[in-house]
């Protein structure tokens, strides 16, 4: 199996806080990849709905746990990612953070 982190570029070399995080997230990533493609995917789309549906503090946890996972991926894959890529997953993000704040907002 290939090393998920490694670039297909062959010029990309992280280095200080990047690199460090790559090292502490291959363990986590490595089970990652050895799960079902759709498993990840139906996970993060269920804290996001059930966390929607709840509202509330709870809800808002559920959904900003979601965020947080998708934030540590986007951090991991920027580097080798396009322009469209990085804005489709940005625009994402920024729909979850408003789903997160409006959890705390009462009607």
């Amino acid at each position: 199996m290939s090393n998920p982190i490694h670039s297909a570029d062959p010029h990309y070399h992280s280095s200080g806080a990047r690199a460090a995080v790559e090292r502490a997230s291959l363990p986590v990533l490595t089970r990652l990849a050895k799960l079902p493609t759709w498993l990840p995917m139906v996970v993060t789309a269920a804290l996001i709905l059930v966390g929607a549906f709840l509202g509330g503090v709870l809800g808002a946890v559920l959904v900003g746990v979601a965020l947080l996972v998708l934030l540590w991926l986007l951090y991991l894959s920027w580097p080798h990612l396009t322009l469209s890529l990085r804005l489709m997953r940005v625009a994402v993000l920024v729909l979850l953070v408003a789903i997160v704040v409006t959890q705390f907002v009462p009607n």
